[in-house]
């Protein structure tokens, strides 16, 4: 599960939670997808392989949404939803192996509500209690 937190002029974040990492991970990816394109459909068109490293856990999932986000700044892509994502730790170091579907972005039909500039580690703390993985996530506006 996913909320947005109220925004100031320089920023808006998303309070994220889900029972693994993986959903968490998944469900800060929607966060991120209705920031950014609010109520705009997509569809899946094509997949893409994602292959992140981190030796933080914190850092990989600001690598995650950086990712997307780099899909649709730079390769004019829209993120439409996760097939699949998994996390690996082996020692210090954490994995995440992902394919996403999406499709072209077409300003005929995917509006950008907000133009994210980058994902910031202001407040990002992944913590675990009562069975649930939480965090926010705030990002750059």
């Amino acid at each position: 599960m996913f909320s947005i937190l109220e925004t100031h002029t320089a920023d808006v974040g998303i309070e994220v939670s889900g029972k693994t990492l993986e959903e968490l991970f998944q469900e800060a990816a929607r966060g991120w997808k209705t920031l950014v394109l609010e109520n705009a459909p997509t569809q899946e068109h094509e997949r893409r392989e994602i292959h992140l490293r981190a030796t933080d856990i914190n850092d990989l999932l600001v690598q995650w949404l950086s990712e997307l986000n780099f899909f649709l700044t730079a390769q004019q892509w829209v993120f439409h939803d996760v097939v699949s994502l998994a996390i690996k730790t082996t020692g210090k170091t954490y994995r995440l192996s992902a394919i996403v579907a999406g499709e072209p972005y077409d300003p005929e039909k995917h509006y950008i509500y907000f133009d994210i500039k980058a994902v910031t580690y202001h407040q990002l703390n992944i913590q675990y209690k009562g069975g649930q993985y939480t965090t926010r996530v705030i990002f750059d506006i």
